[in-house]
C-alpha cells in the first residue's frame, strides 16, 4: 500500500475556508439586511394611449362631442393601444368633468360617483387586458335622460392603471382618457357672475411713484353653457380723478355650475385717496363652440389708497411756506419797529427850545 504525503495548507487557503464556513453558518449578510428593491420605471416603462375610436359617429377626433335631444341614445367607442413591452390590465369607466382651482379641466376619480353625463354612459366592459403593442376598442352607450336639462354637460371616458410598489404600501393611479362634451337641445343661458371681490393697495413713499393693486375674486358659471371671459380692471380716485384701466389675462373655460377664484396684481396704479375698483368680465364662448352674446358682469369694491409720498411732499411744502410766511412777518415787524423808533428819535431832535424864563436873571 502506497502512502501519499499530505499537502501542506497555505495560510491563504485556510483564511478562505474559514470565511466560507462563517458565511454558511450566518447566511449572506447582504441579502438578509437589504431593503426591498423597487425597479425604476425607466427599467420597465408602461405606456398606453386612449382616444376616440373611428366609428360611424366620427373619425379622427380628439374628443367626443355630441348634440342630442333629451331621451335620445348614441353608441360610440374608445380606442386603446398598449405601447409597452408587457401585458397591462386597465380599468375603464366614465365620469363627470369639473373645473380645477388652477383653471384646467379634470375628471372625477373612480372612487367618486358621477351625477351628470358620466352617469348616463354605460361601458360594454369595465376592464381591458392588452398584450404588448395590442389595441382594442371599448364600446359604450350614452343615453340622455328624458328630463335632462338643456345646455352643456361635460365628462369623459377614462382608462386607469393602478400599480402597487414598496410592499403594496403605495398605490399609483395613472389615468388617460378623452373628454366628452354633450349639448342637450333646448334654451341656452350663457351667464357668469363675479363676486367676493377683495382688494388691497400697496403704495410707495416716492412722490413720483405709483403703487400696486391686488384683487381676489370668484367667478361662477351660473348658466348652462361652457364659457371663457375677457377681463378688465378699472380704478377711479376720489371725485372720479385719476381713472385707469388695466387688462387682465383672459379666464379659461369654466364649466356650468363650477367656479374659479383668481388673484391678480396690477402695478402702476396711482393712489386716489378713495379708490373705486371694478372687475369687469365679458363672457365668451369656448373655442369649439359658436359665438354667443352674454351680458357683461361687474364686481365693485372701494378702498383707501393714500398718496403718502405726495402728502409728505405737500406737508413739507406747507411747512416751508408757513415758515417763510412767519419769517417774513417777523422781519416786517422788525422793520416797522425800527422805522417807528427812527421816527420817534427824529421827532425828539427837532423839538423847539423851551420858552421858560423863570430861572433867568432879570435885566438891570
Amino acid at each position: 500500500m502506497t502512502r501519499r504525503s499530505a499537502t501542506p495548507i497555505s495560510p491563504r487557503h485556510l483564511v478562505v475556508a474559514l470565511l466560507a464556513a462563517l458565511v454558511a453558518l450566518l447566511g449572506n449578510p447582504v441579502n438578509a439586511t437589504a431593503a426591498p428593491t423597487v425597479r425604476p420605471a425607466a427599467d420597465n416603462p408602461i405606456s398606453w394611449g386612449a382616444a376616440p375610436a373611428d366609428t360611424s359617429v366620427g373619425k379622427g377626433r380628439s374628443r367626443f362631442v355630441y348634440t342630442l335631444a333629451p331621451g335620445s341614445r348614441i353608441t360610440d367607442a374608445l380606442a386603446v393601444v398598449n405601447r409597452s413591452d408587457t401585458t397591462i390590465k386597465l380599468k375603464v369607466y366614465a365620469s363627470d368633468a369639473f373645473t380645477t382651482p388652477s383653471g384646467g379641466i379634470d375628471l372625477l376619480t373612480a372612487d367618486k360617483k358621477p351625477r351628470d353625463v358620466g352617469s348616463w354612459i354605460t361601458m360594454k366592459s369595465t376592464t381591458l387586458t392588452l398584450k404588448s403593442q395590442q389595441s382594442a376598442k371599448v364600446p359604450f352607450t350614452l343615453t340622455v335622460p328624458a328630463d335632462a336639462t338643456p345646455g352643456d354637460h361635460s365628462g369623459g371616458v377614462v382608462t386607469s392603471l393602478i400599480t402597487e410598489t414598496q410592499g403594496k404600501t403605495v398605490r399609483l393611479d395613472r389615468r388617460l382618457g378623452s373628454r366628452l362634451y354633450l349639448r342637450v337641445n333646448g334654451p341656452l343661458d350663457p351667464s357668469l357672475t363675479v363676486g367676493d371681490l377683495r382688494a388691497t393697495y400697496q403704495g410707495t413713499l416716492s412722490p413720483a411713484g405709483s403703487g400696486s393693486l391686488k384683487v381676489t375674486y370668484t367667478v361662477r358659471n351660473t348658466g348652462n353653457v361652457r364659457l371663457k371671459a375677457r377681463q378688465l380692471l378699472k380704478t377711479e380716485g376720489l371725485f372720479g380723478l385719476i381713472g385707469q384701466d388695466a387688462a387682465l389675462p383672459d379666464l379659461p373655460e369654466i364649466l356650468p355650475g363650477n367656479s374659479l377664484t383668481r388673484t391678480a396684481t396690477v402695478n402702476g396704479i396711482w393712489p386716489g385717496v378713495r379708490l373705486d375698483t371694478d372687475v369687469i368680465l365679458q363672457p365668451l364662448a369656448s373655442d369649439d363652440l359658436p359665438a354667443l352674446r352674454a351680458d357683461q358682469v361687474t364686481a365693485s369694491r372701494s378702498l383707501w389708497a393714500w398718496p403718502w409720498g405726495q402728502l409728505i411732499v405737500l406737508a413739507a411744502l406747507a411747512a416751508a411756506a408757513g415758515g417763510y410766511a412767519l419769517l417774513r412777518k417777523r422781519r416786517r415787524r422788525k422793520v416797522e419797529r425800527a422805522i417807528a423808533d427812527a421816527v420817534a428819535k427824529a421827532l425828539d431832535t427837532t423839538k423847539p427850545p423851551s420858552n421858560d424864563t423863570r430861572n433867568q436873571p432879570s435885566p438891570n
